[in-house]
């Protein structure tokens, strides 16, 4: 599968009953002021193969599973708000953010939007898991014009533990045009709460 651009993202944040309200719901997709998305990469969609030996010959190959599953976002001018929020970042009445040793990311899940080749829309759902980012970068302006750089993001991917089809699952995915899978694809990405 070749996709062609990444259109946004949809991020889900959980609740303490393991639901994901649709005010905990937040879209990235270019709009002024309310982030990009620039690329991802999800890495650890295999499991490493293990020969088994036996018979003097490697008799057979142990390959099932994932690996480690995460995501890295190059995601552009995210709202600080948002940012805050899955990062677990606590933020006072005087909009200060603090990070320290209570500060703990939320669980997430991830619904990242793209096509293929034909023109087909591409969905890729990652069930749950939580964000880093190691760094917050300075640079100095110049007199050329400025151009703002991504910044990274890390998404950390565990098993679904929600009832249903995708419980013990990590990713989703789905290309073609069927409304019907489109919107299973988001049912399955973001459980609805109250």
């Amino acid at each position: 599968m070749t996709l062609v651009g990444f259109k946004k993202m949809t991020i889900g944040i959980f609740d303490k009953d393991g639901k994901i309200p649709t005010a905990n719901q937040f879209v990235i997709e270019g709009k002024q002021d309310k982030g990009a998305t620039v690329s991802a990469e999800i890495s650890g969609l295999s499991k490493e193969a293990t020969k088994v030996y036996g018979s003097n010959i490697a008799y057979y190959i142990s390959q099932k599973g994932t690996g480690d599953i995460s995501a890295t976002f190059g995601l552009l001018d995210l709202p600080e708000d948002l940012n805050d929020k899955i990062l677990g970042y606590k933020t006072d009445a005087n909009k200060i953010s603090f990070l320290g040793e209570d500060t703990e990311p939320p669980y997430c899940a991830l619904l990242m939007e793209s096509e293929d080749l034909g023109g087909d829309t591409a969905m890729l759902t990652i069930f749950k898991g939580k964000f880093s980012r190691e760094a917050i970068n300075l640079n100095t302006t110049t007199n050329e014009a400025f151009e703002p750089e991504a910044e990274e993001y890390v998404f950390s991917a565990i098993a679904n533990d929600a009832d249903g089809e995708a419980k013990g699952q990590s990713v989703a995915k789905y290309v073609g045009d069927e409304e019907a899978s489109i919107t299973a694809m988001r049912t399955m990405a973001f459980p609805a709460g109250e």
